[in-house]
């Protein structure tokens, strides 16, 4: 198993490939203690001034990506962490997450696919299966049943319109919501309000669901 160094490292240069953020050489890498690790597990080959991520270091990068975007996301969902504080939560409690561990988190949450900053999570076999065993703790609005609520966890719409109508009615991170009907609208209460919108708007709003107690 890489070390928490050499992962980090390995974070940066899939940053760099995958989303385009600054280069880093092979000259600044080999001052970093988790480079001869990276080599000698066969993550990273260097071409010239270049370092570039092989097949392996590839998968492993895009995992520990992936449980850095999950840590941030359970930070601010479910243990409300504010934004300020994430990325270093996020970057020690990422490492806590092994194989197995991440897809129950990722299954907890509803297969978010941003994390808080709105990068994309990159997805693991739980979501490529489509499973979904297990309880979410949040889930969008449409895959709740009726009578089911909670408080607005947050909103994931790249439409500044459909972000600013969901504003207006106070669908806002916080508020407490719930669902009424799913047919022919998706209907739900915000406080004494009640509102109507389509599958495709009940699907931007993610709830941190509120399970009542049985008995």
């Amino acid at each position: 198993m890489l070390s928490n160094a050499a992962q980090e490292a390995l974070e940066t240069l899939w940053l760099q490939k995958q989303e385009g953020e600054t280069p880093v050489s092979a000259r600044t890498l080999e001052r970093s203690p988790a480079f001869d690790e990276l080599v000698q597990m066969g993550c990273v080959s260097v071409v010239g001034d270049d370092a570039q991520l092989t097949a392996r270091g590839l998968r492993e990068a895009e995992g520990a990506i992936r449980r850095h975007r999950l840590a941030e996301r359970l930070m601010a969902d479910v243990l409300d962490v504010r934004e300020g504080a994430l990325d270093e939560a996020g970057c020690e409690f990422e490492h806590m997450l092994h194989s197995g561990l991440e897809d129950k988190v990722c299954r907890l949450l509803g297969h978010p696919r941003f994390c808080p900053h709105g990068r994309p999570i990159p997805p693991g076999d739980c979501c490529r299966g489509r499973a979904r065993s297990g309880e979410k703790l949040v889930a969008c609005l449409a895959d709740l049943e009726a009578g089911e609520g909670g408080r607005v966890a947050y909103l994931l719409t790249g439409e500044d319109s459909r972000m600013r109508e969901l504003m207006a009615i106070g669908a806002v991170p916080g508020m407490n919501i719930r669902l009424i009907r799913k047919f022919p609208a998706y209907v739900f209460a915000l406080g004494e309000s009640e509102f109507a919108v389509d599958e495709e708007m009940a699907r931007t709003v993610y709830v941190r669901v509120e399970r009542k107690a049985e008995g």
